[in-house]
């Protein structure tokens, strides 16, 4: 889905239901910057083939908005090609970490005969869970020859959390600092975590903004950009009052 004149959102490759995960690609003179690498190796090979197409001749670097396997489970696709994998400090993920992914995608297959052949590792085949090779710091951006991305911390949802923003188009690539109609997931933090969330949404309604890509659902647009916002900051001063997580009873 092609947002402006460099931006890109590739949505919905498949995860947990009822859960899709997003992704995207800044499309500069010299170098194309992709957000995310998708759940698994098939995601990636996607990405890599969109994001290679406008300029098939750029360079090509990674930047992961978070830690959480949804959103680096291409990464060894990446790195396989000698592409730099960019990332806050923290990651420390293993392919064990897959582990229950698969658990979880097993049991959620209706057919019996399915589950007993186990072909939810079909979804995972060739992936390995490889984090960062490359430490972003706050403030850093990208040169993509005509165009610069700016790299804008924003934790809560988990600590490692970052959002790519194209200040000349308007447009941000959030992660799941941002989640369109889906619940955000809280389940990882504490009080402390989403009052850091909590600023970090306000650094975000900061900024001037036609377009959000967020880690889940559809691209947030204008108006809605500021209610879909609000949505969240209210899921989360309502967490910290009751101090639980939505999805907890």
């Amino acid at each position: 889905m092609k947002l402006t004149k460099s931006c890109y959102a590739v949505m919905g490759f498949g995860y947990s239901p009822p859960w899709v995960v997003n992704a995207g690609f800044i499309v500069g003179h010299t170098t194309t910057l992709i957000i995310d690498s998708g759940p698994n190796k098939i995601s990636a090979q996607t990405l890599y083939g969109y994001a290679q197409s406008p300029k098939p001749d750029n360079k090509i670097i990674l930047v992961n908005t978070e830690k959480h396997l949804d959103h680096i489970g291409g990464n060894s696709y990446f790195r396989e090609k000698g592409i730099d994998v960019y990332g806050c400090d923290g990651f420390n993920r293993t392919t064990n970490d897959l582990l229950p992914d698969l658990e979880e995608m097993n049991k959620s297959i209706p057919n019996e005969k399915r589950r007993t052949l186990h072909e939810e590792k079909i979804f995972f085949e060739g992936t390995e869970i490889v984090n960062p090779n490359k430490i972003v710091n706050p403030g850093d951006s990208f040169d993509l020859g005509d165009i610069r991305a700016d790299l804008i911390f924003t934790p809560g949802h988990t600590s490692t959390n970052i959002s790519v923003f194209l200040k000349e188009e308007k447009v941000l690539y959030t992660g799941d600092c941002i989640t369109n109609k889906y619940l955000p997931n809280l389940e990882a933090g504490n009080k402390n975590d989403w009052a850091t969330w909590l600023n970090s949404l306000n650094i975000i309604s900061s900024l001037d903004l036609n377009f959000v890509v967020p880690g889940h659902g559809n691209v947030i647009e204008g108006s809605e950009i500021s209610s879909q916002i609000q949505r969240i900051r209210e899921v989360l001063e309502t967490a910290i009052k009751e101090n639980k997580p939505p999805t907890v009873v």
